[in-house]
């Protein structure tokens, strides 16, 4: 004799084949398929590619802003500042705040992500170069020695004073207008390898300028933008 099953076990039954049958149709995504809300995106390649390279370069380099793919840069600048001026902005400057606290769209796990990703893509395996002056200045630099370092090792490039010469103009306010006094120092210690710009040991026959010296020439290159 054959077994009837209850009305309502064949009614489960189909119910849960018809479940079961949806999740494997073909085309319907997986749940790794499912867009990331954007607060979880922590791949650099991602975060750097929508709020850094814009200013910065798509490889870190030839942007409007300092190349941040600058091995000597990474070398000199402690992890503490990189957070900070990526989550608060970096007052002087177009470097806009991208904290979600302080009025962006990244979470502090994305920058940290972004920081990491720097050092590991960019920094050569470099943790500091030896008798390299310090990122930040020690005190107040000395704008009429600065005038001497400037005409000593920038002046064949920027032209006497600053005012033009093959490297351009770069005692121009509305140029200084975008650096502030550390993105100058930064500038001048690590230069722009991108723009064939030296850094601080690269002036050929010349000693490299020292800390004192780098805050001088910032004195100087601040009073030609007038702050």
């Amino acid at each position: 004799m054959k077994q009837q099953w209850p009305a309502r076990w064949f009614a489960a039954a189909l119910a849960l084949a018809m479940i079961t049958a949806c999740d494997r149709m073909p085309g319907r995504p997986s749940p790794a398929d499912h867009p990331l809300n954007p607060a979880q995106v922590t791949d650099f390649a991602t975060l750097y590619g929508e709020n850094c390279a814009g200013c910065h370069g798509p490889n870190g380099r030839f942007g409007g802003a300092l190349p941040l793919s600058n091995p000597a840069y990474l070398a000199i600048v402690d992890d503490a500042s990189l957070h900070d001026a990526v989550a608060n902005g970096v007052d002087g400057t177009a470097m806009p705040a991208f904290a979600s606290g302080s009025g962006g769209m990244l979470t502090d796990d994305q920058i940290t992500s972004i920081v990491t990703g720097m050092r590991s893509q960019w920094g050569g395996g470099q943790s500091g170069i030896a008798g390299a002056p310090p990122y930040t200045s020690e005190g107040a630099g000395d704008p009429n020695q600065g005038a001497k370092v400037f005409g000593i090792y920038c002046a064949s490039c920027h032209g006497t004073n600053g005012s033009g010469g093959t490297a351009g103009a770069i005692a121009d306010p509305s140029f200084l207008a975008l650096y502030s006094d550390q993105t100058l120092r930064t500038l001048i210690i690590a230069g722009r390898p991108d723009l064939d710009h030296p850094g601080w040991r690269d002036y050929t026959g010349k000693s490299p300028l020292n800390s004192a010296q780098i805050s001088d020439l910032v004195a100087w290159l601040a009073a030609r933008r007038g702050s």
